[in-house]
């Protein structure tokens, strides 16, 4: 079955818009597969996170090898452990059965979700374990055939935009005038955006990648892990995101002194992890602490690593002195004591700061010290959390 529309949509968006007209003819009739079964439609999207394509589709056959049917009555009878040797994480399997069990006892009802507006429909679906907005409306999209769902959190989207309309940075505010445009046939305009964005056009090129291929240094091959990259642009600066195709690699601001030149010289692509930071990024600059992390990468000696783990456990608006860094390693190494220099050193090459708060460790004075990303970003990200600045100082040059 594919998703319902007729030539009636496609004639509305012709008339809207002459450049996605332009679109609609060149690629013609698209066809895009649905499953009309919500119960199984969640549980494929769960499956489906952080994963490629041909591994989405490989564990999803094999799921429904061994159930036969995916219905809440087969479901109920098997385990997390069980899911999870078809191939998914204990994490997803963990999701997957509390999904089935509210099903299965009357607490989640799909058929109020099946007859709910978009929003609330997203809603419901959002207050199951695993699934976010963009996975709901993936699932409006794809199994109840809403026929104006318009995802900001879709990177192949925001690059469909930038190549349809040779724009260097589609921010909210810009994607929102196209929403308004296509409306209400969102869905529609997000199929040919998809398409162009895969490459259906071969002479539609995103204008945010530079036209002329830079050529990189044999140094720099090491930095295999920074491959792909995006750019987001944050209240405070532009932010580099890079990855090494599945986790997070970087985060780092504009001009940052130790990643941004590597950063830039990665490729742009659309991936579902920098779609989950930029997630996680909106909410936090919105002054929100965010209840999930995305999938990172940390690369570096073992004793960075060690001392990256410890930013990771301080707690959002607090702060913690070099010092005290050094003193839980002494610890753990059992060793008298360990350089707070070298402390300093590591903190100051985190490669993904904010989520990896490297900007919440201060001087045991008071002294705010240095930021990779300029002193004023690290004052704006304290402030941000309402951390109390009185007691803290900016060093003199």
């Amino acid at each position: 079955m594919y998703f319902n529309y007729s030539e009636e949509e496609l004639l509305y968006l012709k008339r809207k818009d002459k450049k996605l007209a332009q679109v609609i003819d060149k690629i013609g009739y698209i066809k895009r597969e649905t499953d009309t079964d919500l119960f199984s439609s969640v549980i494929h999207a769960i499956v489906g996170q952080q994963i490629s394509t041909k591994a989405h589709r490989t564990i999803w056959q094999r799921i429904q090898n061994h159930y036969g049917q995916i219905t809440p009555s087969i479901l109920i009878k098997s385990t997390a452990q069980e899911l999870q040797k078809m191939g998914i994480s204990l994490r997803k399997a963990e999701y997957i059965m509390d999904f089935v069990r509210k099903v299965y006892l009357g607490q989640f009802v799909l058929s109020d979700v099946q007859k709910a507006d978009d929003e609330e429909a997203i809603t419901k679906l959002c207050s199951l374990k695993g699934i976010g907005r963009w996975t709901a409306e993936m699932i409006l999209l794809f199994c109840l055939e809403r026929k104006n769902i318009f995802s900001f959190d879709d990177l192949a989207i925001r690059r469909g935009l930038s190549m349809v309309y040779h724009r260097k940075n589609i921010d909210r505010n810009l994607f929102e005038k196209y929403r308004k445009r296509f409306n209400p046939y969102g869905s529609i305009a997000s199929l040919y955006l998809w398409a162009v964005s895969s490459g259906a056009i071969p002479d539609m090129v995103d204008c945010r990648e530079n036209k002329k291929a830079v050529k990189i240094k044999k140094s720099t091959a090491s930095f295999e892990y920074m491959k792909y990259k995006y750019e987001y642009s944050s209240p405070i600066g532009k932010i580099i995101l890079t990855s090494d195709g599945e986790k997070l690699t970087a985060l780092c601001f504009d001009f940052d002194r130790y990643f941004s030149a590597k950063a830039k010289m990665a490729q742009y692509k659309d991936l579902e992890v920098f779609a989950q930071t930029v997630k996680w990024l909106d909410m936090y600059f919105k002054g929100k602490e965010p209840n999930f992390m995305p999938p990172i990468h940390l690369e570096g000696t073992e004793f960075r690593k060690r001392v990256w783990e410890i930013l990771q456990t301080i707690p959002y608006g607090k702060v913690i002195s070099y010092g005290e860094i050094s003193r839980k390693i002494a610890e753990k190494r059992k060793v008298p004591r360990v350089s707070a220099q070298a402390v300093g050193g590591a903190v100051g090459h985190n490669p993904i700061s904010i989520i990896v708060p490297c900007h919440r460790v201060v001087g045991v004075n008071g002294n705010l010290t240095g930021y990779g990303g300029g002193l004023d970003k690290k004052i704006a990200l304290l402030k941000l959390e309402k951390v109390d600045m009185k007691n803290f100082f900016a060093p003199k040059k």
